[in-house]
């Protein structure tokens, strides 16, 4: 059986005490932001109820900011980051240095010699001529990295990073890659706010990325694991592929291909050339005092160097100019997924389509449930979301995808022919005042509670500062979900919810009995 930290169980407890109160009435969020020396932004909020604070570092950078070739670096540098730095994850780091540039050394004449290889393979079987091959070569070199790798083991102290935070009280140590931005959260004990500071100021100043190839390999599994294995994960994959044509959200998950050849040089370069303090927010909530958490900010991540601010995405989605379908073959239940272009976080709209996304999808109460589920009982589920998703929307276009599985003997066709009779009646019937009201309650509800959740709050701070470019644009929200009016819904149902505008993603079952 799992054992509590029990200054956590105090936590959750006082949070939900003060929590049935705080939810009864209106939330005013009272953040103070600073702006350290370098660039970087702090933001705090004070909260006694329990002696522990939660933090989180938001990057504003992730998968959408990859390029060709370099498929997988925001991902694979999420790793890199949890492998510590010169002082933490290693008994001798000049010692380590030098292997790891030997390593190195050894994987580029590897790789070239692989290249080499290939040519020779085509000499020999397409030309005809007779040549040696040069596996001895890329055994010897495997042999030499292998030794160099065992000698590195020498030196490194597996997970010292997780385990000086673990024994210093922390909780939910971790860390997320997205697409507009990547972020790592930990929750300690108050005390412990220097060496928190400490610590991640040093991973942004001098991270090591050690054990490099093992890791690249870890990532490499994780689609193995998580996509190649999963028939809804592979048509998601293939409708987001389809839908998107020029922007970069089109790649659902790197390729074993590209992140298999990236090499640590590359991943260096990633993070120089993204991990700028202009571009990374921490947000703290919980029992702190503003002045001294200031002061403790300047002196460590104020040291954080500035970097030259890179090029901001700017390929535009062009405008779909039909209805585009993918069938995707997989020995697994039978699914389709449905995407609809829709706005960024900036457009009005947006906040309408969180209003439809809940009419939609919201509960055993919502239309597709109610409709489809449990109504018509030809779907085993039908869900609506947004991808990629983000408390403060996305910072380009993104798409709006209901994905459902049809109830034996349903169809695909029966339901999606279903789905599209919903969305047509949010086009030509208002929605009911008592529905829209009870859908809105609800969304309110939830923003209220996830604001006081110190996790919570402390990623939202963070995301709408990054992606909104002020972190006020929470207070402003709710009231905005409150004003969506009947009317809004037909609209903008109206206007993105065309044939033209739809990306159909069907999963046909290679088993038989499926």
């Amino acid at each position: 059986m799992k054992q509590w930290n029990p200054l956590f169980v105090a936590v959750c407890l006082s949070f939900l005490l003060a929590g049935s109160v705080y939810a009864q009435q209106d939330m005013q969020l009272d953040v103070e932001k600073h702006v350290l020396s370098n660039g970087m932004t702090l933001l705090m909020v004070e909260r006694h109820t329990a002696p522990v604070f939660y933090a989180h570092i938001t990057v504003q950078v992730g998968s959408a900011n990859e390029v060709g070739g370099k498929i997988g670096a925001a991902h694979l540098l999420e790793h890199m980051m949890f492998k510590g730095t010169r002082n933490i994850g290693t008994s001798d780091w000049q010692e380590e240095s030098r292997l790891m540039d030997i390593e190195d050394r050894l994987y580029r004449r590897l790789y070239k010699a692989e290249g080499e290889a290939e040519k020779l393979k085509f000499i020999r079987d397409v030309m005809g001529e007779d040549v040696d091959d040069n596996s001895d070569e890329i055994a010897a070199l495997k042999d030499s990295i292998a030794k160099v790798q065992e000698a590195i083991a020498q030196v490194v102290v597996p997970n010292e990073l997780e385990e000086v935070y673990s024994t210093n009280g922390a909780y939910g140590f971790n860390a997320m890659t997205g697409y507009d931005a990547t972020s790592y959260m930990v929750a300690l004990p108050k005390n412990r706010l220097e060496l928190y500071m400490m610590i991640e100021s040093e991973r942004l100043k001098h991270p090591v990325f050690r054990e490099f190839y093992t890791e690249r390999d870890v990532v490499i599994d994780e689609r193995r694991l998580k996509v190649d294995t999963h028939g809804g994960a592979k048509l998601f994959e293939q409708l987001i592929a389809t839908t998107f044509v020029a922007h970069p959200y089109q790649i659902f998950w790197e390729w074993k291909s590209e992140v298999g050849n990236l090499t640590r040089d590359e991943i260096a370069g990633f993070f120089v050339g993204n991990y700028n303090p202009e571009r990374i927010v921490l947000a703290i909530v919980g029992d702190i005092d503003v002045a001294e958490t200031i002061e403790m900010a300047e002196k460590y991540f104020g040291a954080v160097p500035e970097r030259e601010l890179p090029k901001r995405i700017e390929t535009v989605e062009p405008e779909q100019i039909g209805e585009k379908r993918v069938i995707v073959e997989f020995d697994s239940e039978p699914m389709i997924s449905i995407a609809y272009h829709k706005t960024d976080y900036s457009n009005p709209d947006d906040v309408v389509f969180r209003v439809i996304e809940r009419l939609l999808s919201g509960g055993r109460t919502s239309r597709l449930y109610r409709n489809l589920v449990e109504g018509k009982r030809i779907a085993l589920y039908a869900d609506v979301g947004q991808f990629p998703g983000g408390s403060a929307g996305s910072l380009d276009p993104n798409v709006l995808v209901i994905d459902a599985a049809p109830k034996s003997p349903a169809t695909c066709d029966d339901v999606e022919k279903a789905i599209y009779t919903e969305l047509d009646q949010l086009k030509s019937n208002p929605v009911d005042q008592d529905e829209l009201q009870k859908v809105k309650n609800n969304m309110v509800s939830e923003f209220v509670w996830g604001m006081y959740d110190g996790f919570g709050l402390a990623s939202r701070l963070a995301d709408f500062e990054l992606t909104v470019g002020d972190w006020r644009y929470l207070n402003y929200l709710r009231d905005k979900l409150l004003d969506v009016t009947p009317e809004d819904i037909m609209r903008v149902a109206s206007k993105y919810f065309t044939e033209k505008n739809r990306t159909v993603a069907v999963l046909v079952p290679v088993n038989e009995e499926s």
